[in-house]
């Protein structure tokens, strides 16, 4: 192999890479938001179940009440409050996102049945 080829080989190379990388960190952030929505629906999951099993018309307070009364295992990356009608919030001041700056917990209203929120990108 040539010293031209050579050059050739490492230009093209270096190209690659400059259209790669910067796509990498995005793809990272779209793979936590994944986790996180994952993490979410088992949350919500273990809350139903936690309602239907407790049997008196109760949400669990937040997420350390569903792994201590054995609903939810496994440790979470974010904690969670319920209100009482079992809406899912993070809006406690005191509640430590584990997933990162990249992305944050959205609260939003969609309709009258729990749905309460979802994990998004970071508005830069």
């Amino acid at each position: 192999m040539t010293l031209i080829e050579l050059l050739i080989v490492i230009a093209i190379l270096g190209i690659i890479a400059a259209v790669i990388i910067p796509n990498i960190a995005g793809f990272m952030v779209s793979g936590r938001i994944a986790a996180a929505n994952d993490e979410l629906a088992n949350v919500r999951t273990a809350a139903l179940g936690y309602y239907a099993g407790v049997g008196n018309n109760t949400w669990p307070a937040d997420s350390a009440v569903l792994a201590s009364t054995g609903y939810l295992s496994g440790t979470l990356k974010a904690a969670y409050t319920f209100d009482v009608d079992g809406w899912i919030s993070d809006g406690d001041p005191t509640i430590v996102n584990g997933w990162g700056t990249t992305i944050d917990f959205v609260d939003y209203l969609a309709g009258s049945t729990g749905h309460s929120g979802k994990w998004a990108a970071t508005a830069p």
